[in-house]
C-alpha cells in the first residue's frame, strides 16, 4: 500500500502536524497559535507589527527555510523558541501602543482640553488644525454620521484621505508621538474601546483665543452672521433663505479675503479661525455657490451625480 500523504490537520493533532508536516503546515499552525497568544485578529495592523517583531527576534525566516530538513528534536526546539518570543513580546506590549498606525490612517484626532499646552508649546499651530462648527455633519470611525451640537477642533488630514497629518505611512511614524494629543493617548486597540469624550471635554476656539480680542471679535462676528444651523433651518424655505444666504456667503468670503490678503494668514489658518468656507458646507446640502466676476455669489441646485 502506498504511504498516505500528510495533509496537515493542524487543529486536530498539532504535535503530529509539527513533527510530520512541511514548512507550510508549520507556518499555518504558527499563525493560529500567534493569534491566540497575542489575543489579536490576524487581519489587524497591531497583529502584523507584533508578528514581524516576534519573527525577527526568534529567527522565523531561517526556521521556515530549514524546516523540511530539521530533525524532530530540532523542530521542537525551534517551535519553543517561537512560542517563547511570542509570550515575551505579548507580556511587554499587552497594554502598550506598538505604533502600528491603524488608528492614524482611519482618522486624525479631535482635540480635548488637555491638549491646550500643545498650542502654547507650538507643537500644534493654526496651520495643522481646523474647526468644525455646530451643524457640521461628521462621520465616526464606525461610519455613523451625525450633526455636531458643539464646536470641535481637529488635526488636519492628508489631502484625499482620512490619514492624520502628522502620520508618516511609509515609516509608520508619528511626527509628534511624544507630544501626541489626548485622544491618541486614550486609544486602546488592545482592549475595550475608550469611552467617547463628554461634550465639555472638547477644546474649542474660545479656550485658545478669547483673550486675543482682535481675533476673537472677528470670530464672534462671523458666527453671528454665518452660523451653520440658521442656514440649515432657512433652507427649509428656499425663498426666505435668499437674503440670509446672500449676506452669509459674502461676509464669509470677504472676511477670509481680508485675513489672507491683509493679515497674511494662510488659507489653512483661516480654516482654523472660521471653519471651512460656507460654499463647501453648502455642497453637502445640495447647493452650489459660485463667486462670479461681478463680485456676487450665484446659487444653484447641484447635480447629485457631481463629485465637486
Amino acid at each position: 500500500m502506498a504511504k498516505r500523504k500528510f495533509l496537515g490537520k493542524v487543529h486536530e493533532d498539532p504535535e503530529t502536524a509539527l513533527a510530520r508536516g512541511p514548512r507550510e503546515v508549520m507556518a499555518s499552525l504558527w499563525q493560529e497559535y500567534l493569534s491566540v497568544i497575542l489575543e489579536e485578529a490576524k487581519e489587524s495592523r497591531r497583529f502584523q507589527v507584533l508578528q514581524a517583531e516576534i519573527e525577527k527576534a526568534a529567527g522565523f525566516p531561517q526556521i521556515f527555510k530549514d524546516w523540511n530538513d530539521l530533525a524532530l528534536e530540532a523542530r521542537a526546539s525551534a517551535w519553543r523558541r517561537l512560542l517563547a518570543a511570542a509570550r515575551e513580546r505579548h507580556l511587554a506590549t499587552r497594554e502598550v501602543c506598538v505604533r502600528c498606525g491603524e488608528c492614524c490612517e482611519i482618522s486624525s484626532p479631535t482635540l480635548l482640553q488637555p491638549d491646550l499646552p500643545l498650542f502654547q508649546q507650538e507643537i500644534l499651530t493654526w496651520n495643522e488644525v481646523y474647526t468644525l462648527r455646530p451643524g457640521e455633519t461628521v462621520s465616526s470611525r464606525e461610519k455613523e454620521t451625525t450633526a455636531l451640537q458643539e464646536e470641535r477642533l481637529k488635526v488636519r488630514e492628508v489631502p484625499g484621505s482620512r490619514q492624520c497629518w502628522f502620520y508618516l505611512a511609509a515609516t509608520r511614524a508619528c511626527r509628534i508621538h511624544e507630544h501626541r494629543p489626548e485622544q491618541c493617548r486614550r486609544q486602546n486597540c488592545w482592549g475595550e474601546p475608550a469611552p467617547a469624550p463628554e461634550p465639555g471635554e472638547f477644546l474649542n476656539r474660545r479656550h485658545l483665543l478669547e483673550k486675543v480680542p482682535e481675533i476673537w471679535e472677528l470670530i464672534l462676528a462671523h458666527e453671528e452672521r454665518c452660523a451653520l444651523r440658521p442656514v440649515i433651518r432657512a433652507l427649509e424655505d428656499p425663498e426666505a433663505a435668499q437674503d440670509l444666504l446672500f449676506e452669509a456667503l459674502h461676509f464669509d468670503h470677504y472676511l477670509r479675503q481680508m485675513l489672507t490678503q491683509e493679515w497674511g494668514l494662510s488659507p489653512t489658518a483661516v480654516d482654523f479661525l472660521l471653519g471651512r468656507p460656507l460654499p463647501e458646507f453648502l455642497k453637502g446640502l445640495g447647493l452650489s455657490a459660485t463667486f462670479t466676476p461681478e463680485g456676487v455669489f450665484r446659487l444653484e441646485r447641484r447635480d447629485p451625480a457631481a463629485k465637486n
